[in-house]
């Protein structure tokens, strides 16, 4: 008897049940199970009609992101690298839109947390961080007129915005504040692990050199050649030194009046044909004149430093500043993950589509 109940399929039978429960449940007696799907599927119905009617891209914790508020976004993401939406292809369009649109959930995500948290920065905070923003523009005018386009009808406006993103680095800056931290030690350990496998840990050759500079990008003539060659002549005839004559006719607005005086420079910093010139020169040597890319030179070298390897001390802050900004980075992105992982977030991609 015992080996007969060994062998009957309970466990089968007793699978049998639950799926007839469930398959009664949803298709015949409709029970509770159907009843809950289908109230879930009433508020999804809701809301993609409301996210229709009104324009809504995604909500986030039931608050809505607009297709206005994605435009804006779009606008300044653009604007900040230069680019003109007009001139994107289709596909384009829509790898940009969904990359803003990732970081304004996030974004709302942020400031619904600072909120929570009553975050928020001191007036004296916001108002350096506001003029910041402004002196990226060369006048109020421009700046109101590049807010305008972006969507934001006046200053009043634009400037909440800007404060409302200096709320949310607030409170992303204090959450993962205590993770960012890097010692002296893990910075010194970085320095032996890495010195060896790049430039960034050399300090490459250098001069100091000085320059007189004529123009030939709106007057490129005969005269010009003759007026470099006359300056040069006169220099190495020491009629005038080097600085009475780069006051007196360089064009170089910058160095002019302090003696044509560049300061140390590597290759890097100058077009390669100034540099084939100025680091064939010794200490002292003047050079004859030369044509570069947009106008004439004269060049003379005060010193020069050899390449050399830097140590830790002098390569400290830069060390602590990128893994700072790693730690950082990282931190942020597990953060966000979290917080997106609890939130409701819902996209309409009906309406996204639809974004011409």
């Amino acid at each position: 008897m015992a080996a007969d109940r060994a062998k009957f399929p309970w466990r089968a039978l007793l699978y049998g049940v639950v799926l007839l429960y469930l398959a009664g449940d949803l298709h015949v007696f409709h029970g509770p199970l159907r009843g809950v799907i289908d109230r879930r599927n009433a508020r999804g119905e809701y809301a993609r009609r409301q996210a229709v009617e009104n324009g809504w891209i995604a909500t986030v914790n039931s608050e809505p992101i607009t297709r206005e508020q994605l435009n804006r976004a779009v606008q300044l993401h653009l604007y900040q690298r230069g680019a003109d939406y007009a001139g994107l292809s289709d596909w384009n369009r829509r790898v940009t839109r969904g990359a803003v649109l990732k970081q304004l959930i996030r974004d709302t995500l942020v400031r619904q947390y600072a909120r929570a948290d009553n975050v928020r920065p001191t007036s004296a905070a916001a108002e350096a961080h506001w003029r910041r923003f402004a002196a990226q523009f060369p006048s109020e005018e421009a700046m109101l007129e590049r807010a305008r386009a972006m969507g934001y009808s006046d200053a009043e406006t634009l400037r909440a915005e800007v404060t409302d993103q200096l709320t949310q680095r607030l409170w992303l800056e204090e959450r993962v504040k205590a993770a960012t931290a890097v010692t002296e030690a893990e910075a010194r350990e970085w320095y032996e692990a890495n010195r060896g496998k790049g430039a960034g840990f050399v300090d490459p050759e250098r001069v100091r050199a000085r320059h007189i500079f004529l123009s030939t990008v709106v007057e490129d003539t005969p005269e010009r050649e003759a007026a470099i060659r006359e300056i040069h002549r006169r220099l190495t005839a020491e009629e005038a030194d080097f600085t009475a004559l780069a006051a007196e006719f360089s064009e170089d607005e910058r160095t002019k009046h302090r003696g044509g005086d560049l300061g140390w420079f590597g290759r890097e910093r100058m077009p390669r044909d100034f540099c084939d010139v100025a680091f064939g020169l010794r200490p002292g040597e003047t050079s004859e004149p030369f044509r570069g890319a947009i106008g004439w030179h004269v060049v003379r070298v005060s010193d020069r430093r050899a390449e050399r390897p830097l140590d830790f001390e002098e390569m400290k802050p830069e060390i602590l500043a990128l893994l700072e900004s790693e730690r950082r980075a990282y931190a942020i992105e597990i953060l966000l993950r979290r917080h997106e992982s609890v939130s409701v977030i819902v996209v309409f991609h009906e309406v996204l589509a639809g974004m011409p």
